[in-house]
């Protein structure tokens, strides 16, 4: 019946009165979709400059996710990523940096989260250390003989790629013998009897040429002695046999003047056993008095930078950095003429200074140094420099309380020299 309503009452055609109850319909309403959640935040790989972050969902789907962090500068940072996705790798990042990460998820409206995630990125790797640059010993010639010179080099550290020896004929012609990086050893044939010749040695490492060390020789004659090696206490000796190989030879020695000694005999190569022959290697026989080294520098380990006390007695260590002093060296070049020898090194290349007629005044002419005849490879340099050792190292000593020297001719005033080495010898004639 239309237009009751429930609990209306009406009349019907008998006068009774009448209710009609009518129940209201009961809706069975569907399940509203679960909220997702978000799990937890991992690192899954880690790199000196990228992380890659992956994260877990229990429950639910999202339709985005967003991560925001701050960069090495403190600047805010945000990276969105779709919602199919569970990882995600975080480019550009500093190494050996901590980092938090905040994860937010995005579904419908609504924004949650955010879970975290704290992490260190991982040290920047080592680049690989080049090699250290090679260097060059000392050359020495082992064996002559009139028409070759056999040369042998030390290298003290690293390798070389090659070397080339390099050296002027009896003509004058530069010739130029190469050299495998694996040999340290070398005969250079082709060479004319009774020639002094000197031979520099060349290291060739990558691109660079290093060196050169340096050494002379004398080729000998026929029927004549030469000595190819001296030592501090023996000298080793060669001689071409005549074209009559005599039965075998006696040699006398001993210094000029002085007493003379005389070898036992050997057999000659080719004679009878009971004949005389050559000798190889003499010992010991006087040999020149070696240089006295009055200054080194090497490593900046000694302050060089002091008064005229210090410098007049002297100071530092003779095994390492050290000045002799002043008043040694007048005295050391009062007698005998002496020469003085001036070694320069860097880690590439090397030069050296030679004067005649060095002399230090004594303390009453203020040390006065006094310097003859130049030569070397360096330039020279100190002939110009009066008032003294102590006034000769300040004019060396490089600006900026750099370690090392300065020597202009050779490499500059703005180049620190790092080695030095200052002796002096009795001069030669």
């Amino acid at each position: 019946m239309e237009g009751l309503r429930v609990g209306d009452g009406w009349m019907d055609g008998c006068s009774h009165l009448a209710y009609l109850s009518v129940a209201a319909p009961v809706l069975q309403e569907g399940k509203a979709p679960s909220q997702p959640r978000l799990g937890n935040l991992t690192a899954s790989h880690i790199t000196s400059d990228s992380i890659q972050l992956e994260w877990s969902i229990p429950e639910g789907t999202f339709d985005s996710f967003t991560v925001q962090y701050r960069d090495a500068q403190g600047q805010p940072e945000s990276l969105l990523v779709d919602g199919e996705s569970h990882t995600v790798t975080v480019p550009g990042l500093s190494p050996s940096h901590r980092y938090n990460f905040y994860l937010y998820a995005v579904s419908g409206q609504k924004r949650l989260g955010p879970i975290s995630l704290d992490t260190i990125t991982a040290p920047a790797p080592q680049k690989e250390k080049s090699p250290s640059q090679p260097r060059l010993g000392e050359l020495m010639a082992t064996h002559v003989t009139p028409e070759s010179v056999q040369l042998e080099w030390s290298v003290p550290e690293g390798t070389f790629d090659s070397f080339t020896v390099q050296y002027k004929d009896a003509q004058g012609q530069p010739q130029v013998l190469p050299v495998d990086g694996g040999l340290h050893m070398v005969t250079v044939p082709g060479l004319s009897p009774s020639q002094l010749y000197k031979f520099n040695l060349y290291g060739v490492w990558g691109q660079k040429r290093l060196g050169p060390i340096s050494t002379d020789a004398v080729t000998g004659a026929p029927g004549t002695l030469w000595v190819g090696t001296v030592w501090p206490r023996s000298a080793r000796l060669h001689w071409a046999p005549p074209r009559v190989p005599p039965d075998g030879y006696d040699l006398v020695y001993g210094p000029p003047g002085g007493p003379q000694k005389v070898t036992p005999p050997v057999p000659h190569p080719k004679a009878p056993r009971n004949a005389r022959a050559v000798i190889g290697v003499l010992g010991p026989i006087p040999t020149p008095t070696p240089p006295k080294v009055f200054q080194r520098r090497q490593d900046g380990g000694t302050d060089f930078w002091r008064g005229w006390e210090a410098y007049a007695h002297g100071f530092g260590n003779v095994t390492g950095e050290f000045w002799l002093g002043n008043d040694a060296l007048h005295a050391l070049t009062a007698g005998a003429p002496m020469e003085l020898r001036v070694d320069l090194r860097t880690p590439w290349d090397a030069a050296f200074a030679r004067y005649r007629d060095f002399a230090v005044a004594g303390p009453e002419d203020h040390y006065r140094l006094h310097l003859g005849a130049y030569s070397g490879t360096a330039g020279r340099t100190l002939g110009g420099i009066l008032g003294g050792p102590r006034r000769m190292w300040e004019s060396l000593d490089h600006f900026g309380g750099i370690p090392g020297i300065n020597w202009f001719p050779w490499k500059g005033f703005e180049f620190s020299i790092p080695f030095t080495e200052m002796k002096l010898r009795p001069q030669r004639d």
